[in-house]
């Protein structure tokens, strides 16, 4: 029983398979066999090759079926060159091996028979007609043949007949007609003798029929499986499914019985195809008209829903054959790796609730359609089976809606925080949040949280720039929501003539700006407090600094139309150091100007050294504290009235020095 399921296989789709897998590979060297015994041969007969190759390490598989050179080794390839095959069919032998020191490959045909019956096809007209052809086929090696009618007749088809060869027999009106069609040799093989075969004279076994249609992966193709006299030339008609049908007819493309491909031109609707011909009796022969059926496949919360159109009982509408539905059966197919489930008798929507969404299922659906057609709706039905296309379903490529309310807003330490409230739609459980920071080339990912709605970027410096950030999250099935749309920090300056100026970028998302507060932050109690408010249009500010002594710190409150609130970067303005000495006082005790002390803004000022000279040059007085007065003394005594010259040198905080020198008059 060796290889006998590759023999079935075979058996069902037999075909020549010439050209397919490594029977026609290019770039290999070509080897070669002879047969020792006829290449048609019947059921358990033994085929014999020789091999004239010229090649090593040759090896033969007998029932080839297009696979790859990977694939040899476990298809028991054997050095034999003798072979039994258990089941009728076509099957292909692999010679491989070296040669030249490339691979090479060889393939032959040989035939398998049940028995001495030919290989025939027919046709069968109005109860009373059949035209029998003897087909030009490897099969067909006999050295003649011989037709026996259910009348009592016969025909004898004579040694050197050229094949094909058609025999037209005329009958009283029946329902069915018994025959036999024998190949006969010269010299007896030990073949079984053929046997009888019975013909219905209405269709015959040999009207056509559409057995199957499956749609590729992307639903762009289908692959059509054909029953029908295989010497006939058909013609396919195809519509979508809310189209009006037409009779298969010579303007459209041909066809034959077996195995093709027809293009879906939109794969989201049904197509419907049928064939049909006229016969050389002159009798119509229209096949079933199947239609595709293409399904659309969605999560819902965790569970995923299949949904399609199924066909209808009864007459298909608008359809150019008669075709009658009695029975539509469906099952879905998941499969997750090598594993397949089957959910029978199922009808649409179906939603799969058994699914794990954290795996990776594909979904396929498979209707068995039981019709009835060409006018013929008593016991007469026909099997057909539609099979879609696969879909597969990976939840990360799921995205759920994305959220949306949500702002950014700087902190006291230049980091940025985004505060969202999740807004989305969507029912799964969240397994966490995460904060995208856009950049140039795209968005990085910068922070996650389990819970937490609040996240920080606390690796930038929201003073020197304004950054757009956006948020999604992962839910329990591993499935990324969209992105949200940019929230933006809004980034406070100055420009070259020393007015603030600040970016407009909203930090509320898709939530438009209502309007700017400018804050000021009072020098003791560093309180904000508005100084002005501005339109969502107006980003420039002329500052107040004459209230501040050593720096102006300034902030942007941005308000959004529904509320919301975000901060800015503080933007600090260092207040020019600026010292004021009277041009003279009188220290006389009567209360006014009795001191020289000096005024203006000096909170910036870390180190400090003031000199007063009189006339001579010599120093009369000296301090280290810019809040210190002089009282006009001298080494206890009354400084006399003349003009004096001071000399000030003042260290600033950022590292600055500031020389300030003068005159005054001390006047008694």
């Amino acid at each position: 029983m060796r290889n006998l399921s590759r023999i079935f296989f075979l058996l069902l789709f037999s075909t020549s398979v010439y050209a397919q897998g490594l029977c026609d590979k290019t770039g290999v060297e070509k080897g070669g066999f002879t047969f020792e015994t006829p290449s048609t041969i019947c059921i358990g007969q033994e085929v014999r090759i020789k091999d004239n190759s010229g090649g090593t390490e040759v090896k033969y598989i007998f029932g080839y079926q297009g696979e790859d050179a990977s694939k040899l080794a476990g298809l028991n390839p054997t050095t034999n060159t003798k072979w039994s095959f258990l089941a009728a069919g076509q099957y292909v032998i692999l010679q491989y091996g070296k040669k030249n020191g490339k691979e090479m490959y060889f393939c032959n045909l040989v035939t398998v028979r049940e028995n001495n019956k030919p290989d025939i096809s027919y046709e069968a007209c109005n109860n009373s007609l059949i035209i029998l052809t003897i087909r030009n086929s490897p099969a067909n090696n006999f050295d003649s043949y011989r037709i026996k009618w259910s009348d009592g007749s016969i025909d004898n088809i004579p040694i050197g007949t050229v094949l094909p060869y058609s025999v037209k027999k005329t009958f009283p009106v029946s329902a069915i007609q018994n025959l036999l069609v024998e190949g006969l040799y010269t010299i007896p093989n030990n073949c079984p003798a053929a046997q009888p075969i019975t013909i219905n004279m209405d269709r015959g076994e040999m009207f056509p029929r559409i057995e199957k249609i499956e749609l590729s992966e992307d639903g762009k193709e289908a692959t059509i499986t054909l029953k029908g006299n295989p010497d006939a030339d058909y013609y396919i008609s195809s519509r979508s499914i809310d189209q009006a049908g037409a009779i298969p007819n010579s303007s459209m493309p041909k066809v034959k019985a077996g195995i093709f491909k027809m293009t879906i031109l939109n794969p989201a609707k049904s197509q419907c195809f049928a064939v049909g011909r006229v016969g050389q009796g002159g009798c119509y022969e229209y096949s079933n008209e199947v239609c595709s059926i293409p399904f659309t496949l969605k999560p819902i919360d965790d569970d995923y829903q299949i949904t399609w159109q199924p066909s209808s009982i009864g007459k298909i509408q608008n359809t150019g054959v008669f075709t009658y539905v009695n029975q539509v059966v469906t099952q879905i197919i998941r499969e997750e790796g090598t594993n397949k489930l089957t959910f029978n008798g199922v009808t649409s929507p179906y939603l799969d609730i058994t699914a794990d969404c954290s795996k990776k299922y594909c979904y396929t659906l498979s209707s068995k359609i039981i019709s009835a057609y060409a006018g013929y709706t008593g016991s007469t039905y026909n099997e057909t089976a539609t099979v879609s296309q696969k879909q597969c379903v990976d939840r990360k490529s799921v995205h759920p809606p994305a959220i949306t309310d949500g702002f950014v807003s700087v902190n006291p330490t230049d980091a940025i925080s985004l505060n969202f409230n999740d807004n989305s739609t969507w029912s799964l459980i969240r397994k966490k949040y995460r904060l995208y920071r856009v950049e140039d080339n795209g968005l990085k990912q910068i922070d996650s949280s389990l819970t937490v709605k609040t996240l920080t970027d606390a690796s930038i410096n929201a003073s020197e720039k304004s950054y757009c950030y956006k948020v999604s999250f992962v839910d329990k099935c591993d499935s990324e929501s969209d992105i949200s749309p940019a929230f933006c920090s809004i980034l406070l300056n100055e420009n070259a003539i020393g007015n603030l100026l600040w970016t407009n970028q909203s930090p509320f998302g898709n939530t438009i700006i209502s309007k700017f507060e400018v804050q000021s932050y009072d020098e003791r109690t560093n309180i904000a407090s508005t100084e002005v408010t501005k339109n969502a249009t107006e980003i420039t500010y002329i500052p107040l600094l004459d209230k501040f002594d050593e720096e102006a710190k300034y902030q942007i409150k941005i308000i959004s139309n529904d509320g919301k609130e975000s901060l800015s970067n503080i933007y600090i303005i260092p207040i020019s150091v600026k010292l004021f000495l009277p041009d003279a006082f009188s220290p006389n005790d009567d209360n006014i100007n009795d001191n020289l002390e000096i005024k203006g803004s000096t909170k910036r000022i870390i180190d400090f050294e003031m000199q007063v000279y009189n006339r001579w040059g010599n120093p009369v007085f000296t301090s280290n504290d810019v809040t210190t007065i002089w009282d006009g003394k001298f080494q206890n005594a009354s400084a006399p009235t003349d003009i004096y010259t001071y000399k000030i040198y003042a260290k600033l905080k950022n590292g600055q020095e500031f020389n300030k020198s003068g005159k005054f008059l001390l006047l008694r």
